[in-house]
């Protein structure tokens, strides 16, 4: 009986210390990922808050860039887990701060850590061009570790796809020249769509994908002079 009786005993001072432990650590929170993609003010990537050293049951507060996003409370062992999107850039490409603070010691119980923010887009230099001039294709966004694609779309259906290399990490940038049609044969007259995104097979519902309009006009030949009646 005494024997269990110590055991319980160690047990419960066990539990009890590792409950207790969390309040004395260093707040910390886990490294984010090196960038993080908005499409658009309503499509942006949810950033993973993970974090310890809290106290334990304590509510928090998640700011992005000093803005309270979400209130958890954290658990028994002074940790949280959640996501939050990421914030929409005013800019193409910018640095944004997570924080996590306690309500009860703003001061003392407080953890950030920093990313990027890319905004998704893809331009061509110049705007307009001959379809067989060589225009510059420049983009962002492109974070997975995949060549970036473009596919020549006409009425629905993909005409032809163009690997254009690996985007450079973090924020998956991009900049090649190439033809703005890479055909053979003069494009057909109407509306095309080049959709960039990283996947080698032309999926109109890829998860990251940037569609660009091009307009092919029918060519006019220049008129010659006729020539006056002597």
């Amino acid at each position: 009986m005494a024997t269990m009786l110590k055991r319980s005993i160690t047990v419960a001072t066990a539990l009890a210390a590792a409950v207790a432990a969390p309040a004395h650590a260093t707040p910390a929170l886990a490294p984010l990922k090196g960038c993080y993609v908005a499409a658009q003010e309503n499509q942006r990537e949810f950033v993973m808050v993970s974090g310890s050293g809290f106290t334990p049951f304590a509510k928090v507060g998640v700011f992005v860039d000093n803005i309270l996003q979400e209130e958890p409370v954290t658990s028994v062992d002074g940790t949280l887990t959640g996501m939050v999107k990421a914030p929409f850039p005013d800019v193409p490409q910018r640095a944004f701060v997570l924080r996590v603070t306690e309500e009860a010691k703003t001061t003392d119980n407080t953890a950030s850590t920093t990313s990027l923010v890319t905004k998704l887009l893809v331009s061509q230099s110049p705007k307009q061009a001959s379809t067989s001039r060589r225009v510059r294709f420049r983009g962002r966004g492109f974070t997975q570790p995949a060549p970036v694609y473009a596919h020549y779309v006409f009425a629905g259906r993909s005409r032809k796809t163009v690997k254009l290399g690996f985007p450079t990490p973090p924020c998956g940038v991009f900049s090649v020249r190439r033809k703005q049609f890479p055909f053979k044969k003069r494009p057909q007259v109407g509306v095309w769509t080049i959709q960039f995104d990283q996947e080698a097979r032309y999926n109109p519902q890829a998860a990251i994908r940037y569609p660009l309009t091009v307009k092919v006009r029918r060519r006019i030949k220049p008129q010659r002079a006729r020539r006056s009646a002597s």
